[in-house]
């Protein structure tokens, strides 16, 4: 299917991936807000990203290390293209430490490594913390081994963990912003309400995008490019993509929609002898 029009593509906050169990909970946080988020693999390539014509950016934390070989990475180009283009960053974890090894700054492996709870207390005053004033303490969920030990020139911390470690950052006139912990958890009591004012007092991105918006735009895709007498097939495995996807495209057209069931070999073992039988 085709993308999302102009108008909703320049709302949209995109989530590189890689590889945290929670990157999917980010996109989810943020529909959550009205705002309209969509996930990809962190290392696609800048003409995926740049099709895609994001407000907003966010990098997400992963298992890996920035010092291991074949360490995942955003594309080369992409620090270029978001100063350019004037777009937001975020780096959460993992995507903090990318954006300060990348941009001149030092990753080492932490003394000690932070998991679990953990008190963070604000450094500098700062639109990721909204009013909260400089001593202010918040519980977060951390989970890294590596930490920031120099960061990149023109980056400030603002907030530092109970054990000294680098828990916030930011560049405002590049806009860069980097958090060391996971804000979309609930064990980040404050999370959400950082999520917020990232978003809409830094980022100034507006509210207002549901669910339905995407089902109404995705079915005049589908009729737009199957003709009104057409015919379409679709191999339906009764899975959540093929059945979602099914589901839409009936929606669209209707009775011209043709699906045919297609054992994969995965199925339960009660369902597939019903099948057969």
């Amino acid at each position: 299917m085709e993308p999302l029009t102009q108008a909703k593509k320049s709302n949209l906050v995109l989530i590189l991936d890689y590889g945290s169990q929670y990157t999917h909970l980010i996109t989810r946080r943020i529909r959550s807000l009205s705002v309209f988020s969509l996930c990809i693999n962190g290392t696609s390539s800048l003409d995926s990203i740049t099709e895609l014509n994001p407000r907003v950016i966010i990098l997400s934390g992963g298992p890996h290390s920035v010092h291991a070989d074949g360490a995942p990475c955003f594309p080369s180009g992409f620090i270029e293209y978001v100063e350019s283009q004037g777009i937001h960053v975020l780096g959460i974890c993992y995507g903090l430490q990318l954006l300060v090894q990348n941009l001149g700054g030092v990753v080492k492996v932490g003394e000690k490594h932070e998991y679990g709870r953990m008190e963070i207390e604000v450094q500098k005053n700062s639109g990721l913390f909204g009013n909260k004033q400089i001593g202010d303490k918040q519980v977060v969920w951390m989970s890294h081994g590596d930490e920031a030990v120099k960061l990149p020139e023109g980056f400030e911390v603002v907030a530092r963990s109970n054990q000294g470690a680098v828990a916030a950052i930011e560049n405002r006139e590049k806009k860069f912003y980097g958090l060391q912990y996971h804000p979309e958890v609930t064990h980040s009591i404050e999370g959400m309400e950082t999520l917020r004012h990232f978003l809409f007092d830094i980022c100034e991105i507006t509210a207002g995008w549901n669910m339905e918006d995407v089902l109404e735009e995705e079915i005049k895709v589908i009729k737009a490019m199957v003709g009104p007498e057409d015919h379409v097939i679709c191999a339906l495995s009764g899975g959540v993509d093929s059945t979602v996807a099914a589901t839409v495209v009936h929606k669209a057209i209707g009775d011209r929609l043709h699906c045919v069931f297609v054992d994969n070999g995965l199925l339960r073992q009660v369902y597939s002898l019903a099948t057969s039988l």
